[in-house]
C-alpha cells in the first residue's frame, strides 16, 4: 500500500507543479529535521532536488461502514489532536483537506474539561469530519469529491511536520511537503538567516509555512494549497520577521497568508481560490507589492 501511495502521490504533485519550478524527484514518508546552518557569509545549502516528503497513509481500502455520503472506520484510526474549530484535519480526500467539526456544548458537558467532542454523524456539513471517544473517525463526502474515484489520506500522528528548521543560516530548496500531521515547513526558535527557495506545501493539517518566536525568515518560490489550518496556508507569528515573494497561495482552509509577528511582506504573488487573502494582526508591520488575484 505505501509503495502504491508514493506513485500516486508522486503523480499528483508533478500535476500540480507550476511552470518554473523543478520536477518530483524521489518521494520519502519520513521527516526531515534540519539542525546544522553555516554562517552568514557561508550559509549552508540543504537542495532536496525535488524530493517529496509525504508523511501521508493511504486509507482508502479500509473498511468503511457507509450510510449514504457519511462513512465511518470501523476500527479506530490514529489522526491529529485538534487544538481548535478548524484548526487541524485528520483525513484528506485526495488534495482537499476534511474538517474537523468541535461540539463545543458537548464539550461543556463532559466530565473531563479537556476532552474532544465532535458533533455527530448527522450534523455534519459536506467536508467535515469528527471523531468518536472510541476512536472512529467518520466524515461527510463533499460534492466536489467522488467514492471509488477519490484517495483517502490519513495523516501520521499528532505534531509531525515535514520539514523542521532548527538553525540559523540555511537556504532549503527543491521539496515538496504533503501530508503532515502539523506544518509542512515549521520554524520555532531565534533562527535567522533562513531562506526558503522553490518550495511547495500542500495538503498539510496545519500550516503549510509557519514561522514562530523571533524567526527570521525569507522564501522565494513557493507554492501553498490546500492546508488544512483555520488560520492560513501561511501562518507566521510571535515576533517573527518574514518576506515572502514569487509565491503562488490557493485552495487554504485559512486566509492565503496571517501574520501576527514583527513585520511581514508580500510581493509578486498569486492568491486565489482563497476566503481572505491576508489576516493581519494589529500592531503588525506589514508590505503588499504587485499580488494578482483571480477566481482559479
Amino acid at each position: 500500500m505505501k509503495k502504491r501511495l508514493r506513485i500516486t502521490i508522486a503523480l499528483f504533485v508533478a500535476c500540480a507543479l507550476t511552470a518554473g519550478f523543478a520536477g518530483a524527484g524521489d518521494v520519502t514518508d519520513k521527516p526531515l529535521r534540519l539542525a546544522h546552518g553555516g554562517t552568514a557569509e557561508a550559509p549552508a545549502v540543504f537542495d532536496g532536488k525535488g524530493m517529496v516528503i509525504d508523511l501521508g497513509v493511504d486509507v482508502t481500502g479500509h473498511a468503511w461502514k457507509k450510510e449514504g455520503d457519511v462513512w465511518t472506520s470501523s476500527a479506530p484510526l490514529s489522526g491529529p489532536r485538534p487544538v481548535a474549530d478548524g484548526q487541524n484535519t485528520a483525513l484528506f480526500l485526495d488534495e482537499t483537506p476534511v474538517t474537523l467539526a468541535r461540539d463545543r456544548a458537548a464539550e461543556r458537558a463532559a466530565p473531563d474539561p479537556k476532552a474532544f467532542r465532535f458533533l455527530p454523524p448527522s450534523a455534519l456539513k459536506p467536508g467535515q469530519m469528527g471523531c468518536t471517544p472510541e476512536g472512529l473517525l467518520y466524515f461527510r463526502w463533499p460534492p466536489t469529491k467522488k467514492p471509488g474515484e477519490t484517495r483517502i489520506i490519513l495523516p501520521p500522528k499528532a505534531g509531525i511536520s515535514c520539514v523542521t528548521i532548527a538553525c540559523s543560516h540555511i537556504i532549503v530548496r527543491n521539496i515538496t511537503a504533503v501530508h503532515a500531521s502539523n506544518d509542512g515547513f515549521n520554524i520555532h526558535g531565534a533562527w535567522v538567516g533562513i531562506r526558503l527557495e522553490n518550495v511547495r506545501a500542500f495538503s498539510n493539517c496545519d500550516e503549510g509555512i509557519s514561522a514562530h518566536e523571533t524567526v527570521q525568515m525569507d522564501v522565494d518560490g513557493a507554492e501553498i494549497a490546500w492546508n488544512g489550518s483555520s488560520d492560513g496556508g501561511v501562518a507566521d507569528v510571535n515576533h517573527s520577521i518574514t518576506t515572502y515573494k514569487n509565491c503562488r497561495v490557493h485552495d487554504n482552509a485559512g486566509a492565503a497568508f496571517k501574520f501576527a509577528g514583527q513585520a511581514h511582506s508580500v510581493t509578486d504573488s498569486l492568491i486565489y481560490n482563497q476566503a481572505k487573502d491576508f489576516d493581519v494582526a494589529k500592531g503588525t508591520t506589514f508590505k503588499q507589492e504587485r499580488i494578482e488575484r483571480r477566481e482559479k
